[in-house]
This record gives C-alpha cells, structure tokens and sequence, in this order.
C-alpha cells in the first residue's frame, strides 16, 4: 500500500486538483446514451440518432404552450397549486404541498419534538407576533 500514496502524490503534482480531470460526469453522460442502443449492429448510429431525437425534443418543448407539461415546464415535485388547509385561521398551516411519506402511520410527538413544533410556531406565525409584542 505503501507504493499507491507515491503514485497518487505523482498522479495529483501532474494532474492537478481532481475536479478538473474528474470523469464521473462524462461517464454519466455515455451510461445514458447507452441505454438509448437499438440496433446492436449499429451501435454509434442509435446513438447519434437517440441523442439527436433527444435534442430535438427539448428544442421544441420550449415553444409548447404552458397547459403542456415538458421537461421544462414541470412543476416541482412536492407541489400543489391549491393549499392543502384551506380554513385555517393560521398562516402558518395555510402552505400548499402534498403529504408525504407513509399516511396510515401516526406516531406521538416526544417532548423535545413538541418544543420544538411549539417554538417554530411562536417564532414564524403572523398571528402570534401581536400576541408575543
């Protein structure tokens, strides 16, 4: 093992820092065209042909209206247009988002959770900053 730390002290004098020869995107770009191989016979041209279908697409997708959901338009993941709690006196509950996670599963707060809920309520409610001055 001790042979290694002489190579990569050499490797990193000649290379410089990792981040300028580091390969993991290239290789992350070449997995995905990969997968996109049809014909075995044809290995390069599936490949160009997938890459440029793929290219293509997103060219127009940008000029879809925006009741088409693109690559480019999608909404974020957690996202919900309408809030989730409607009548609530709290602006604090009023965010809209999707529950996440398991549903059926309730568990009790410990104590220091409940403080910290508690807190984060006092500390970020609009209603409560009257209350608290």
């Amino acid at each position: 093992m001790e042979h290694l730390t002489i190579h990569l002290s050499f490797e990193a004098r000649i290379g410089g820092a990792v981040q300028f020869r580091w390969m993991y995107p290239f290789e992350r770009q070449m997995h995905k065209l990969k997968q996109t191989i049809g014909n075995k016979n044809h290995v390069e041209a599936s490949i160009v042909k997938a890459y440029i279908l793929n290219e293509i697409t997103k060219f127009c997708s940008r000029y879809f209206g925006a009741d088409v959901e693109t690559s480019w338009s999608k909404p974020p993941r957690n996202f919900a247009a309408v809030p989730l709690y409607r009548n609530t006196e709290f602006s604090i509950f009023a965010c809209p988002g999707h529950p996440m996670g398991s549903h059926s599963q309730t568990r009790c707060l410990t104590s220091q959770e409940m403080k910290a809920a508690e807190l984060y309520v006092l500390l970020n409610c609009r209603e409560v900053d009257a209350l608290l001055r």
